[in-house]
């Protein structure tokens, strides 16, 4: 069966069989993202649960995040997603977590970083996420994504679903895009508000990849697509 041989690759060739867990019975895929041609599974992922907790807290009410979102209330919801994006961005400098808090993960509740106005890409997403939440974006068509970037490596954004289409808001502050024009993304997990899914392509068993295949953490691409390193985000 091609679902075991999917865990395996996932959970093992990925490094986190220690803090994932399969969720048992049949496949539940209900709200599960599809994005850049993937399959998903649904797992429990165990090492984020506070983290993941903490970035879903509903900071609506705070502050500082209604001064963020005023601006946008009459906007249409993609203009919105494209003021979330660059504010965020113009707002929020970088900082890592090890030099904010002393920590070598932390996931900041949206509040948390809009008071200390530093975060690294996992709190700015957190940041875009809770923003379009509060200006009335449904929670089941906002999802944050791990994932490795062919030039930029390990990264953390926002895919948020909308008219049928899924935008990724990643870390640079450029306007959002559709995900058919990131290629050279490729997902890991994702969190929704649904649940949480890892992301792989099928894999036949006992079989040798092409020539023309090179394994890539827990997937399979192109060699020509291999990744050109990492810039230590």
């Amino acid at each position: 069966m091609k679902r075991p041989l999917l865990v395996r690759t996932l959970l093992g060739a990925a490094g986190l069989g220690g803090c994932l867990a399969a969720v048992p019975g049949p496949a539940r895929a209900a709200g599960a993202p599809q994005l850049f041609g993937t399959m998903t599974l649904p797992v429990k992922a165990v090492r984020y649960y506070d983290d993941w907790e903490r970035a879903r807290r509903d900071d609506a009410s705070d502050p500082r995040m209604r001064a963020l979102i005023a601006p946008a209330v009459r906007m249409t919801q993609q203009q919105q997603l494209s003021y979330v994006q660059m504010e965020v961005f113009r707002r929020i400098r970088w900082m890592s977590d090890a030099t904010e808090w002393g920590q070598h993960d932390y996931w900041a509740s949206a509040a948390e970083t809009l008071e200390h106005g530093a975060g690294d890409n996992e709190d700015r997403a957190i940041v875009k996420m809770e923003a379009l939440r509060a200006l009335g974006f449904p929670t089941s068509d906002l999802y944050l994504t791990m994932g490795r970037d062919k030039v930029g490596g390990p990264i953390t954004v926002l895919i948020v679903r909308l008219g049928g289409r899924y935008y990724m808001l990643d870390d640079d502050g450029g306007a959002p895009y559709t995900t058919d024009r990131r290629p050279e993304f490729r997902p890991l997990m994702t969190f929704g508000f649904g649940g949480s899914w890892v992301h792989g392509y099928a894999a036949q068993a006992h079989s040798a990849p092409a020539p023309n295949v090179a394994l890539f953490g827990s997937w399979r691409r192109p060699a020509s697509a291999a990744p050109a390193g990492n810039n230590g985000r």
